[in-house]
């Protein structure tokens, strides 16, 4: 049976997120510590601090290193993984597990991510909305019809059917939502986020990040990543090309779920904060086998396979 992890995305992080996983492993706490180096962070104290890990310049890293160090775990207890996928911010703990990149440059990489999204955050301060119970070509041609040249709003997030995130300028983004009610969506509401996250206003970010990242050394990956950007596997000659286009362009997470089980995958292991990957797995692919790694006690779930 093949298995993939799935690295959780920004917005299921949660105060004290990893921290059992450090406090029970001892090899943990060191790679902590060499990270919070890297990163120039206070890791330990930012993970049980509230506002800072729901800062963007800081849950990107701080969520990416967890994700990290539980991967890294479950490999030492000899867990076998034929492949990945990360949604969005994990598909970056993605390209560490897959083998792209050494964990100092990917840190570094993710880093930059932060600050560069941040930034363009605050230069457009954007918004997101998550629309539910209409199909994809509903809500792409609601996209359509409310964008403007100066007010662009363009679908997301593919999560599964009937649950699709679109992003855009505040006023772009209201219209849609509005016009989704108007059009029969059970719920259409808008996200608690701080930009205009896998949009046209994340382009330059986008381009400064492969500029960035061009200055470290890509590896051929020892285990498949199936990319956001085509919902197909990743080879090295794209990486570059995916860190740029994923920040401005859709995830296509219910695809990709779709290739990897039309490929073979029938177990998915969710790994980082949170649940959402799992719940949206279930509605995907309900004969899929689902296992969640957020908290140090669900490791009892998988002594089955390890």
């Amino acid at each position: 049976m093949k298995t993939a992890i799935l690295f959780s995305g920004q917005g299921a992080q949660y105060v004290n997120m990893g921290l059992d996983f450090i406090e029970n492993v001892p090899e943990l706490k060191h790679k902590l510590e060499s990270y919070a180096a890297i990163l120039d962070l206070d890791i330990l104290s930012h993970l049980k601090d509230e506002t800072k890990i729901n800062d963007t310049r800081y849950t990107q890293p701080l969520m990416v290193v967890v994700e990290m160090l539980i991967h890294d775990y479950l490999v030492s207890q000899g867990l076998k993984i034929d492949g990945y996928a990360g949604f969005s911010l994990g598909e970056f703990a993605g390209l560490y597990a897959a083998g792209f990149y050494e964990a100092e440059n990917i840190l570094k990489i993710i880093n930059m991510r932060a600050k560069l999204m941040q930034e363009a955050s605050t230069l457009n301060p954007g918004a997101m909305a998550a629309i539910l119970s209409l199909s994809d070509d509903v809500v792409e041609a609601i996209c359509k019809e409310v964008s403007t040249p100066n007010d662009l709003v363009v679908a997301a997030n593919y999560n599964s059917d009937g649950q699709l995130v679109i992003s855009g300028s505040k006023k772009a983004v209201q219209l849609a939502v509005d016009l989704a009610k108007e059009k029969g969506a059970r719920r259409a509401m808008m996200l608690n986020v701080s930009g205009a996250f896998h949009s046209p206003y994340m382009k330059d970010a986008g381009s400064s990040l492969k500029l960035y990242a061009e200055n470290f050394k890509l590896h051929d990956s020892h285990k498949v990543l199936y990319a956001n950007t085509t919902a197909m596997p990743l080879k090295k000659e794209d990486v570059l090309n995916e860190i740029y286009e994923q920040i401005a362009n859709p995830v296509y997470f219910k695809q990709t779920i779709q290739h990897m089980v039309k490929d073979g995958f029938e177990r998915f292991i969710e790994v980082g904060p949170g649940q959402v990957l799992s719940s949206l797995v279930k509605k995907i692919s309900p004969e899929s086998k689902i296992y969640n790694v957020s908290k140090f006690e669900d490791i009892k779930n998988l002594e089955e396979i390890l």
